[in-house]
């Protein structure tokens, strides 16, 4: 799988990161965790990526819940949500892409032949 489509995945491993801190999760939990997953993206490893866009799709629909709940409190107080609502939709959407970029390279890593492959084929 090329470089380029992790890339976006380890970014949305960081933003959970980030997401489970402001939640108030401890910073060695969250660090461990996080290079844990990290290291599992550069796993060659089909089902690991398989498992991988599974917690991205999840982690887009907890922004998903995070931002329905940070709207309520701001419609609440009477403050502006919309570009609140903007962000939060594009994080997710982010999320959503960067996990169908895993899925999607699963296809690619089935498509390519691995060169022990294509010599027990000659013999």
């Amino acid at each position: 799988m090329p470089f380029r489509r992790l890339v976006p995945a380890a970014l949305c491993l960081l933003l959970l990161a980030v997401l489970t801190m402001r939640l108030g999760f401890p910073l060695i939990m969250i660090f461990g965790l996080t290079t844990l997953l990290m290291l599992g993206l550069v796993v060659p490893w089909r089902e690991v990526r398989a498992i991988m866009a599974g917690v991205l799709a999840s982690e887009a629909v907890l922004w998903a819940c995070v931002a329905v709940a940070r709207v309520r409190v701001r419609l609440n107080y009477g403050d502006p949500w919309i570009r609140l609502t903007m962000i939060f939709v594009a994080v997710a959407l982010f999320c959503l892409w960067s996990a169908w970029l895993l899925w999607d390279g699963r296809k690619y890593d089935q498509a390519r032949v691995e060169p022990s492959d294509a010599m027990q084929s000659m013999t």
